[in-house]
């Protein structure tokens, strides 16, 4: 469900607009955690929601998902067990929890949206490449800004 709000809002934006540190804390089988650092929240209300994707569930429901209460400026997410791999990171600002992206009555969102790399965002959504990143398991950091389009 996550997957699909970004999308449909990413989509709907579109339309209308023309790091990491490595170190400890690995398991058995490799995983660890992963610390998504969010610029640009604009509120201290509700929750930034990450959802991390591989290739195959990009811009759909993904495995991996944190959440975190939303500080103004940044909100650092921390997703646990996330297994080494390429992945991409899509965000946004749940100010009400309703775990959903509010949109205008254009379809605009009226929160923040964000993807790794800070993934362009154009006509289209970002391809899974320009904002794919590489987990390389233990304690990481990846970083980028939320955008704001209307509301």
């Amino acid at each position: 469900m996550f997957a699909k709000h970004i999308a449909a809002a990413a989509v709907a934006a579109f339309t209308l607009l023309a790091s990491s540190a490595q170190a400890n804390d690995v398991t058995v089988d490799g995983s660890g955690v992963l610390h998504v650092a969010i610029a640009g929240v604009s509120a201290a209300r509700g929750h930034v929601r990450v959802a991390i994707c591989s290739v195959s569930d990009f811009l759909k429901d993904c495995r991996y998902e944190g959440a975190a209460p939303a500080t103004p400026g940044v909100t650092v997410v921390t997703v646990k067990d996330l297994p080494p791999g390429v992945y991409a990171a899509q965000a946004y600002e749940d100010r009400n929890d309703n775990h959903s992206v509010d949109r205008n009555i254009l379809g605009v969102p009226r929160v923040g949206v964000g993807f790794s790399n800070n993934a362009p965002i154009h006509l289209a959504p970002p391809s899974f490449q320009s904002a794919a990143f590489t987990y390389a398991g233990g304690d990481q950091t990846i970083s980028f800004t939320l955008r704001h389009f209307g509301g």
